[in-house]
């Protein structure tokens, strides 16, 4: 008896070589496409949180620290 993937390299061969593995799920090109999209998507996001520091209620963005009121000293 002969294993199951000598068997299988003998079919191959027997059909010419041309022995597909794995197909991809659709044109490679759609690949970068996607990629595009969902990179512009995320530059979307991050657009949509600019000038958010000047919104700070808490005045981190000056050098004030909110926990220095309540009596915590991280360093």
């Amino acid at each position: 008896m002969t294993s199951a993937p000598s068997q299988l390299l003998a079919a191959s061969a027997e059909e010419g070589g041309h022995h597909v593995v794995n197909e991809l799920l659709f044109e490679p090109i759609w690949f970068g496409v996607i990629a595009l999209v969902a990179f512009l998507a995320l530059l979307g996001l991050l657009w949509s949180f600019r000038n958010t520091l000047a919104l700070d209620p808490h005045n981190v963005a000056e050098g004030h620290d909110p926990d220095s009121a309540r009596g915590s000293s991280a360093h």
